[in-house]
């Protein structure tokens, strides 16, 4: 099985957003758009976030939706793509290892990057 490394954490392959059923519960995900100029794979991560069930229909929220829409990347056609980590710990360590991923990323659709200067595991 494939798979998608950010930070040392292993997330599943990106596959295309709702085409690829999502595990049952807690965990993180990063949503990416294809880009062969990245490296060291070609995805880009745009946003990382968690959820206490990585299958709950109301995922993604309109708000998170509509600045993916926005990325330039999506304007120009890419298709966006989500990638899956099962982390069965409690919400506050999920929210800590989110943290890590935005501030050493810097995806452009996740809202702040100051709310996530607390997110160092070792913080």
């Amino acid at each position: 099985m494939k798979a998608i490394s950010y930070a040392g954490w292993v997330f599943s392959y990106p596959q295309p957003l709702f085409l690829s059923p999502a595990p049952s519960g807690p965990g993180l995900y990063a949503v990416q758009v294809a880009d062969p100029s990245y490296k060291p794979h070609p995805f880009e991560p745009i946003f990382f976030g968690e959820s206490e069930d990585l299958a709950d229909r109301s995922f993604p929220s309109q708000e998170a939706f509509r600045r993916w829409c926005q990325h330039p990347a999506v304007i120009s056609g890419s298709l966006l793509y989500i990638s899956y980590l099962r982390l069965p710990y409690n919400r506050r360590f999920r929210q800590r290892v989110e943290g890590n991923l935005v501030a050493r990323y810097r995806p452009a659709c996740n809202v702040t990057f100051a709310d996530y200067s607390r997110g160092f595991l070792g913080a």
